[in-house]
């Protein structure tokens, strides 16, 4: 029964966390690239609409899903006394709390002061708005996909052992 249960954890481990890496990937290398070309005032009311509609429910299911899969992922494997598991889960499951941590600490805040700022009486107020927000959040966004990345593959890497 355990080993069954554990298969589960893995696959979910996999499916939850490749989802969420797959989901910063994009934005890193289509949303955000896509927008760069765009003018200050259309950049700037893009990336509020895009950030305030990510916390939606599939989204933080998913999220909050690697998270659970994976510390049972992490616990099982130590049930079931499998050393080259547990050390490469609980390896995976650091890179995916510094993911978590990455978009705490650096994404969230920077998502909330510009969806919560006052928006610019003149033109050329937005590029000041832009300038906040578009390399600190573009780095935070690439530290988080190689964290959640390097999660997932170590992941893969324990379901392929024996």
């Amino acid at each position: 029964m355990n080993e069954l249960l554990f298969n589960v954890f893995v696959g979910l481990s996999i499916l939850t966390t490749g989802v969420v890496a797959g989901t910063v990937f994009a934005y890193g290398n289509s949303v955000m690239p896509g927008l760069k070309s765009s003018d200050d005032r259309t950049f700037v009311l893009s990336i509020r609409h895009l950030t305030s509609s990510v916390a939606n429910p599939m989204f933080l299911f998913f999220s909050n899903g690697a998270l659970v899969a994976q510390i049972g992922f992490v616990v099982l494997a130590i049930i079931l006394q499998q050393s080259d598991k547990v050390v490469l889960g609980s390896i995976a499951l650091v890179f995916y709390v510094a993911t978590l941590l990455i978009t705490f600490l650096g994404n969230l805040p920077l998502n909330k002061a510009i969806i919560n700022a006052d928006l610019p009486t003149s033109d050329s107020k937005w590029n000041s708005f832009r300038v906040k927000f578009e390399s600190r959040w573009t780095f935070w966004n690439h530290a988080r996909t190689i964290t959640c990345f390097l999660s997932v593959s170590l992941l893969i890497v324990a379901m392929l052992i024996n």
